[in-house]
């Protein structure tokens, strides 16, 4: 079995960036879902539910789509769910009178508060031993390099 850390002649390498990244994905993917799993909720429900209470206005399915990182399709489903679940709530826009843009609902606050609690108690665990500064730093060049591959946080952009 071959070692991706290990190139052909047996010395160890560091991994590059987009290997950490794509590894560092993996956990934190896997700690949302289950700490979303307990209340009752997928990671991308649970997503959705943040964005909503993030943005604190109604938005509509391709707005949630687009800002929960998922395809139209995905969102439908998730939405239906999180409505069926009385999570969220959906009533005509004034102007567009086919769009139905999502609030959240009381029920609905409690849950992605509580589960934002839990995802904040696995932040402090996953970022142990740095400084404030250290997570200022980070975070400052996550978003730099997701600004850079056009995926947001840049100037103008939305709260995304």
């Amino acid at each position: 079995m071959s070692d991706p850390d290990r190139p052909e002649g047996g010395v160890a390498t560091e991994p590059g960036v987009s290997y950490a990244i794509a590894r560092l994905h993996q956990l934190v993917f896997a700690a949302v879902s289950e700490r979303a799993a307990r209340h009752g909720l997928t990671a991308l429900q649970f997503t959705t539910l943040s964005v909503l209470n993030r943005h604190g206005v109604p938005l509509s399915n391709s707005q949630l789509a687009r800002r929960s990182f998922m395809t139209a399709q995905s969102m439908h489903e998730v939405i239906h769910r999180l409505e069926q679940d009385g999570l969220i709530a959906r009533s005509p826009h004034p102007n567009h009178g086919r769009k139905l843009p999502a609030t959240l609902t009381t029920k609905g606050r409690r849950v992605v508060v509580a589960c934002e609690k839990a995802v904040a108690e696995f932040e402090k665990t996953m970022l142990k031993g740095l400084t404030k500064a250290d997570r200022s730093a980070f975070l400052r060049t996550l978003k730099a390099a997701v600004k850079n591959l056009g995926g947001g946080f840049g100037e103008g952009a939305s709260r995304d």
